[in-house]
């Protein structure tokens, strides 16, 4: 019965390879939205520590966002920006100089017809309101026509709406410079989002335009071939036009990938900078009517996890066991790096005076929980130093049983002797310096939820007070 009372609030396993060492008692966590039976005071003097550390932390990792992005990717964004707006206009003109050519066709202008060149063996006409194609068997052309206008309808639709890209990035582009300046690095990371979905629409599009265009090319000087005088020269500029879509392709593909990294580094900074402010926010929120803070639990364990995901996908050279797909990092400097891994050390700070208010706090209340049954199993047994050895020997036997009956407060003992041993290790691992940040906020985070336990189980275990 013990046993199975004690399951729900430890169990005994080893954290995983990086702490299996430790060998602990690892707490349950709580559901994240429950309410607890027990919480932790955080006391008003306590409390302007701990937020002006994490306040650190956050400002030191905004720098560096902000840094990155106003010196990485600054040419990049520009390089895309002018592709898709010339973009834009080469393909504008290669529907002029293809309607240009298409308005000798006769049937052209036909509602439902595309655009079509009379070409030596294939040509159309009207007759009687049809359509109808002339080819001689000796130069069929038809299909190769038909090719035509489909690498046509791809260079010109694809072009279409890459001056509004080029617009939407630019602007883009603009605020983020001027969230950089203003220090708004909410601002600069909602951006990012833009950025990369603007630029990678460019080089889609020059990408596609250019692969319609260079088949197109190859078309155009097939079919220019001993063309007639009144067709040569809108042939030529239909070439020349058509060669000019394909070199944005050539400058957006090396400036997207260039800047892909970064953005894929500034969106994981980004996101972590929120975790880190949501923590900030906890602490920043007002008291309770007894005056003390009481923040959630997932506080400890999302520091925890953010240290942890900075140090896996940036801050760490990927290994054999850990995909590389996962690492963005290598798009930063090592002083980037260096900068923010000694940041790591104001969330540890932070969290070490919160695990040993919980720990000392919680303590003291199982302490205090154990005493106020003593008295209460004592005064049950009308103990009293008046009585013989014999019978208080025989009253203190019966106590003991009592408290060790009590599995509330077998569990609060428990669970405080491992918070205690939670906070020691969490210590152990400080003391050990850089690269030890990890196991040792999983170690404050897990003294913060043996105290919970321990401090739901003291409560729990003085109710047989006042049932009596």
């Amino acid at each position: 019965m013990l046993v199975v009372l004690l399951a729900g609030a430890v169990v005994l396993a080893a954290a995983g390879a990086a702490h299996a060492a430790d060998a602990m008692l690892v707490p349950v966590a709580p559901p994240e939205d429950a309410k607890l039976p027990y919480d932790i005071p955080l006391q008003p003097w306590l409390v302007p520590a701990v937020l002006d550390l994490k306040t650190q932390f956050v400002e030191g990792l905004s720098a560096e966002f902000n840094g990155i992005a106003e010196s990485q990717i600054g040419g990049d964004l520009t390089v895309l920006v002018e592709a898709g707006a010339e973009l834009g206009d080469s393909t504008a003109r290669v529907r002029e100089a293809m309607d240009a050519i298409g308005g000798l066709d006769v049937t052209f202008g036909i509602e439902g017809i595309a655009r079509m060149i009379p070409a030596e063996s294939a040509f159309r006409d009207t007759f009687f309101g049809f359509v109808v194609w002339h080819e001689f068997s000796s130069a069929p052309a038809k299909g190769m026509m038909k090719r035509f206008e489909g690498r046509v309808d791809q260079v010109t639709v694809g072009g279409e709406g890459t001056a509004d890209l080029a617009a939407e990035l630019a602007a883009a582009q603009e605020g983020l410079t001027q969230a950089i300046e203003e220090g708004n690095s909410d601002r600069a990371a909602e951006l990012t989002t833009a950025i990369i979905e603007a630029s990678t629409g460019i080089d889609a599009a020059c990408g596609s335009v250019a692969a319609g265009a260079q088949d197109l090319g190859v078309l155009i000087d097939s079919l220019s071939v001993d063309s007639s005088e009144l067709l040569a020269d809108k042939w030529a500029e239909a070439s020349r036009v058509t060669a000019a879509v394909i070199e944005p392709a050539q400058r957006t593909g090396p400036a997207l990938e260039s800047m892909s990294g970064v953005l894929h580094l500034l969106i994981e900074l980004g996101g972590l900078r929120e975790v880190a402010l949501s923590s900030t926010d906890a602490l920043s929120a007002a008291p309770g009517a007894d005056g003390n803070l009481y923040i959630p639990w997932t506080v400890m364990r999302d520091d925890w996890g953010l240290v942890r995901r900075l140090e896996q996908r940036i801050l760490e050279e990927p290994t054999a066991h850990a995909g590389e797909g996962d690492y963005v990092g290598g798009e930063a400097t090592e002083q980037t790096r260096a900068n923010i891994g000694a940041l790591l050390v104001h969330l540890v700070r932070a969290n070490e005076i919160l695990a040993e208010r919980a720990v000392e706090h919680t303590s003291a209340l199982v302490a205090e929980a154990a005493i106020t049954l003593e008295e209460f199993y004592l005064d049950r047994e009308e103990y009293s130093d008046d009585l013989r050895s014999r019978r208080k020997a025989k009253v203190f036997e019966l106590v003991g049983k009592a408290m060790r009956e009590n599995l509330d407060l077998v569990s609060a003992t428990m669970s405080a002797r491992a918070a205690r041993a939670a906070l020691a290790s969490a210590r152990r691992h400080d003391a050990l310096g850089d690269g030890s940040e990890v196991d040792a906020l999983y170690n404050y985070h897990n003294a913060w939820l043996h105290s919970l336990n321990a401090g739901a189980a003291a409560q729990r275990s003085t109710r047989v007070i006042s049932r009596k």
